[in-house]
């Protein structure tokens, strides 16, 4: 086990440590929101099939674009979209053509609507363009063959988190039925005498409400996993290791919260030394610091624990800088940090030397961000107010100084925040 390391050092660990990917499943398309691909998704066939108009217009050979500056083209027919008909156009005549029609035979170039003049003369459609001397590009406003994509092209990686513009991308190829991993099972264990539910009331004013299961749970879920809630557990070490013991055998992850510093009524840590391999404990972080991973092994069977600190503030940001990473693997996907860069709109005072993840409001003003933390109450873990709607974590470096007022630091960004 190894002990008060990096920041750095911990994600290499989570990023290099062996994890068994979970199993897939078949779902249709329309239920694969917020999964995780375990296929690679090819084209079947070239989109658009064939030449195909991506505007309203008439449909012309480019070799008669100077005819159709001069004396005009006659209208040949009506091409709408969607009809079995194919048009073949002769020369010096145009069809005309909608957006989403397969262009005539013979025909390489769309001319806009808009930019042409009607007349009838002797019971015929002629047109020409308005504008004699309009520059006119062979091909224009014509989508090719395979412009989309082509048949045998890989649209989609296996590990892939399935947004509604895959959802979208799915039907476009007729893929009714998906590989998705299956839900990562992420157990939360919620321990504290001083611990009371929502919706409970205690007549001691020393309590805190429960707030992080079901923020973890929340979390979760908007991940893509499924979150199982164990009931709340006070400080007696018989009592947590039961439900311990039940979590490895059931969930992929176990997510346990409090009970990891060093007071005489802190059990967890201990049951965790006792029931799986701690890989480490303790990193240089704020906040965070007591973080602590490790993994469980019975036969085929792998769980990945980690022991988050008690606080909110503590306990979701080092869901979201840890555990997120080792969820990610076992969708067979990789974690991507979102890191923008803001100017400080206040000073940022270091007392610290730790690495630390500030919490701080978010603001967009002519195209650059600017951070700034006096809004936040205090910096305090306990806050989770401060995980509110504009916020993100501006992130100080170990042994960093304090940084004035225009500084620029990087911006972790968690969740949204315009």
């Amino acid at each position: 086990m190894r002990t008060m390391i990096s920041y750095d050092e911990a994600v290499e660990i989570l990023q290099t440590t062996p994890v068994c990917s979970l199993p897939s499943q078949k779902i249709i398309f329309t239920q694969a929101h917020n999964r995780y691909l375990a296929q690679d998704i090819f084209a079947s066939k070239n989109v658009p099939p064939v030449p195909t108009s991506s505007m309203d217009g008439y449909a012309i050979a480019s070799a008669d674009i100077e005819t159709l500056r001069n004396e005009g083209l006659c209208i040949q027919a009506t091409n709408n979209a969607g009809i079995k008909q194919e048009f073949h156009l002769e020369p010096k005549h145009t069809i005309r053509t909608y957006t989403g029609s397969r262009m005539p035979n013979g025909a390489d170039t769309m001319i806009l609507r808009e930019d042409i003049d009607e007349w009838q003369s002797h019971g015929k459609e002629f047109i020409r363009l308005k504008n004699h001397n309009q520059v006119i590009k062979p091909k224009q406003w014509v989508r090719q063959v395979g412009e989309n994509y082509t048949k045998g092209q890989k649209l989609l990686e296996s590990g892939t988190r399935i947004t509604p513009f895959e959802i979208g991308l799915l039907a476009d190829l007729n893929q009714v039925f998906v590989q998705v991993v299956q839900k990562p099972k992420v157990g939360i264990l919620t321990i504290g005498d001083e611990i009371i539910e929502v919706g409970e009331e205690s007549e001691y004013s020393n309590v805190l409400r429960s707030v992080n299961n079901h923020l973890l749970n929340a979390l979760v879920e908007s991940l893509g996993g499924e979150g199982i809630l164990y009931p709340k557990v006070g400080d007696d070490r018989e009592s947590i290791r039961v439900l311990y013991r039940q979590a490895l055998t059931q969930c992929d992850i176990l997510l346990t919260t409090g009970g990891m510093s060093v007071g005489d009524f802190d059990f967890t840590k201990d049951i965790m030394a006792q029931e799986t391999q701690i890989v480490f404990k303790g990193v240089r972080l704020k906040p965070g610091k007591p973080i602590a991973y490790g993994i469980y092994t019975n036969g085929s069977k792998q769980t990945h624990i980690f022991g988050l600190p008690g606080y909110p503030n503590s306990c979701a940001a080092t869901f979201l800088l840890f555990g997120r990473i080792i969820f990610a693997r076992l969708c067979g996907a990789k974690t991507q940090q979102l890191i923008l860069e803001a100017t400080l709109l206040d000073e940022a005072v270091r007392t610290d030397s730790r690495m630390e993840f500030r919490a701080c409001d978010v603001q967009l003003r002519e195209g650059k961000l600017y951070a700034s933390f006096a809004r936040k109450k205090t910096l305090q873990s306990s806050m989770i107010e401060n995980l509110g709607a504009h916020t993100a974590f501006a992130i100080l470096q170990e042994n960093g100084e304090s940084l004035p007022k225009g500084a620029v630091v990087p911006l972790l960004v968690f969740r949204d925040f315009l």
